[in-house]
């Protein structure tokens, strides 16, 4: 029987080298899949190097409005987002993998230049932050679960800007103006 050494405490554990070396591995070449398929597949508007990158019957459990939960609904996103967002650009801001698992926090560029949720095109650059959770089999992404915050979005893009609390606040105080202030609904 072999051991390993525990990163955290030091201490030496009996376990199979082996089995860690090829999890670290497959951690790794998961790891390697979900950066490629969230910074070039997906923001490049490829079809087939997602299709090779995502397994036959992958499930996003956070699909866009209006989309199913399956390769379709993903490759249909990745289509609406290239008409809506040029320049598109993923930043990895952490990637960490852990068995079949990988979570991915990115940072999401591109310009406004297409329809988006309703909203015709501003021009604006905007950049939003992502979390990703991503489950693998086979080497291929499986799951997809994701935090973003379309919300933000939206205003960002909006025509009207956002005006902080505060000043709307101080807007409707005794001796302002009311109605000087403009307000994003």
């Amino acid at each position: 029987m072999s051991s390993s050494r525990h990163e955290a405490t030091g201490t030496t554990l009996p376990g199979d080298q082996h089995h860690e070396a090829a999890t670290t591995t497959a951690g790794a070449t998961n790891k390697a899949a979900a950066i490629a398929v969230h910074t070039q597949a997906i923001p490049g508007n490829h079809a087939e190097a997602l299709a090779a990158l995502v397994a036959a019957d992958f499930h996003n459990h956070d699909p866009a409005p209006g989309c199913s939960g399956g390769i379709e609904g993903l490759v249909a996103t990745m289509h609406w987002f290239s008409d809506a967002f040029s320049d598109q650009h993923v930043e990895v801001l952490h990637a960490v993998a852990e068995g079949d698992l990988v979570a991915l926090h990115v940072a999401f560029s591109a310009r406004h230049t297409g329809y988006f949720r309703g909203l015709a095109p501003t021009g604006r650059h905007f950049t939003v932050r992502e979390m990703h959770m991503l489950r693998f089999v086979d080497g291929r992404e499986a799951e997809h679960w994701a935090v973003r915050d379309d919300a933000w979005l939206v205003r960002e893009l909006s025509e009207h800007p956002v005006v902080p609390t505060s000043a709307v606040l101080a807007a409707t105080q005794p001796g302002s103006a009311v109605g000087s202030v403009p307000v994003a609904v």
